[in-house]
């Protein structure tokens, strides 16, 4: 091959590189918050204010 040609095939080789890295290898995007899937702390503290509703005694009737 001559060198023109090694040149070219470089070039084009680098060029589909960094097209492919860019784009076909982009990494996921982050899922969005939703309210039906909280997060630990939030599920944590959802339990214990259940747990402290049902512990807590009632208060007497006027």
């Amino acid at each position: 091959m001559s060198k023109a040609t090694v040149i070219a095939t470089a070039i084009a080789a680098a060029i589909i590189g960094v097209v492919v890295g860019r784009y076909a290898l982009r990494p996921a995007a982050p899922p969005a918050a939703t309210a039906s899937q909280p997060g630990p702390q939030d599920s944590a503290a959802e339990s214990a204010s259940r747990a402290m509703t049902f512990t807590q005694p009632k208060a007497p009737g006027k």
